[in-house]
């Protein structure tokens, strides 16, 4: 059996290679990360501009169709909006909203006819009192000036009527509301016409032979303001786990590893199967997809983990500002581990904690990158201090479960058991 100092000895020297062996691994790595001296790499006074940004779940992108004209093949809907212009290539008969220049030299000075005169809403020119009003619209300037002698001469001996056009009205120009019989009102005296299922083309057409019958030879435009059955564009859209984003009634697309540009044109190629020439304004809202790492090394308790994400600018002191500084039970030992592509070979770029802050060098205030790791190691004696009381705690607990029983058993013991235990008085 072993004396007492056998068993001192043994634990002296057990606690003293658990602190060797933190001591150890500690120099190890920091000897490893003081060979390394880089100089190329982008720092506080000298940054780098990223490579070209490509997108990548989970992205938040800001998309607006600008252009969203159906395709020429588009068929007419219940709800669809339409301007419709309608022109006369030759003033053969007068139309509502046609300005009339007419004197009558006959009239008495106190009701004289002589100035321009407005076709209405109900087809009929006002002369004043006390001749009334005359309908003239669907005539012919000449017919227009007959009735208007016709009028006058209940009031006026043989009236001389001289009448011109002062500025000729288009009849239609303004938004019209496919109903829900599929039918344009076009009021008095054009009555409704039946554009429901057709094309623009199909539509201009039957708008053109309509027309035909109240004017001759006229001009029909039509425009589709309103679609209902396209959808606008414009918003914010996430970049899924799959990589496509979602454009509503249109599908989806997949923008996954595109530059801007790139999934501007696969958006826009997407849209045109049903647009005409889709113009489309991309950015990026949220860069999600690009990060880095803080990694603090535990003393002995775990590590911890922090993400953020890169926007370009960030250097290892704005990394550790996102952390509060420098945790406790941490050393001043750190450094950025920078990925590299290849299996087994890596970038570590070793930093010089009192030199950045209390001098501000900025030699190694490294600009950090996409998938840049920046570890922070431990404190050797903190987690010597650990790593012993994990060590001491079982056999406290141990010794204090032996020590309790002893008491225990000692009180219970004697004359506590025999019922006695004031042994100054006796009977």
């Amino acid at each position: 059996m072993d004396s007492p100092c056998t068993n001192h000895i043994r634990y002296a020297s057990l606690l003293l290679c658990l602190f060797c062996c933190g001591c150890t691994t500690f120099h190890t790595r920091h000897d490893a990360i003081a060979a390394l001296k880089p100089v190329d790499a982008p720092r506080e006074l000298c940054k780098a501009n990223l490579p070209e940004y490509r997108i990548e779940p989970p992205d938040i992108l800001g998309i607006e169709v600008v252009r969203t004209v159906p395709k020429s093949t588009y068929r007419l809907k219940t709800t669809d909006v339409l301007r419709v212009r309608v022109s006369r290539d030759s003033i053969d008969r007068l139309v509502i909203g046609d300005l009339l220049s007419i004197r009558v030299p006959g009239a008495p000075a106190l009701s004289p006819v002589d100035g321009n005169f407005l076709i209405q809403p109900d087809g009929s020119v006002s002369l004043g009192t006390p001749y009334g009003s005359v309908v003239v619209s669907g005539v012919s300037l000449e017919e227009a000036g007959h009735k208007i002698e016709q009028a006058l001469s209940t009031h006026l001996v043989a009236p001389k009527t001289f009448i011109g056009l002062a500025q000729a009205a288009t009849p239609i120009d303004q938004e019209y509301s496919i109903e829900i019989d599929g039918a344009i009102d076009f009021g008095s005296p054009y009555g409704q016409v039946q554009l429901d299922g057709l094309t623009l083309a199909e539509a201009k057409q039957r708008l053109t032979q309509k027309f035909a019958n109240h004017f001759a030879n006229p001009s029909v435009g039509i425009n589709l303001i309103q679609a209902s059955s396209l959808q606008q564009v414009v918003g914010e859209h996430l970049v899924g786990p799959d990589g496509r984003i979602t454009l509503g009634i249109y599908g989806s697309v997949n923008v996954s590893g595109y530059t801007l540009e790139q999934a501007s044109a696969a958006i826009e190629a997407s849209l045109s199967t049903v647009l005409d020439k889709p113009e489309v304004a991309l950015s990026v809202l949220s860069y999600n997809s690009k990060i880095f790492y803080v990694i603090t090394q535990g003393p002995g308790i775990g590590d911890a983990v922090y993400r953020y994400p890169i926007t370009g600018n960030e250097t290892v002191l704005d990394a550790l500002s996102l952390i509060q500084g420098v945790p406790q039970g941490s050393s001043n030992e750190m450094w950025i581990a920078r990925p590299t592509g290849q299996p087994g070979k890596h970038q570590l770029l070793p930093i010089e904690w009192e030199e950045l802050t209390a001098l501000a060098e900025t030699n190694t205030n490294y600009q950090l990158m996409p998938g840049d790791r920046l570890y922070i190691q431990r404190d050797p004696f903190v987690t010597f201090d650990t790593r012993l009381a994990k060590f001491i705690s079982p056999i406290e607990r141990v010794f204090g479960i032996s020590i309790l029983s002893a008491e225990t058993a000692t009180r219970l013991s004697g004359k506590v058991l025999s019922g006695g235990g004031n042994p100054r008085t006796q009977f």
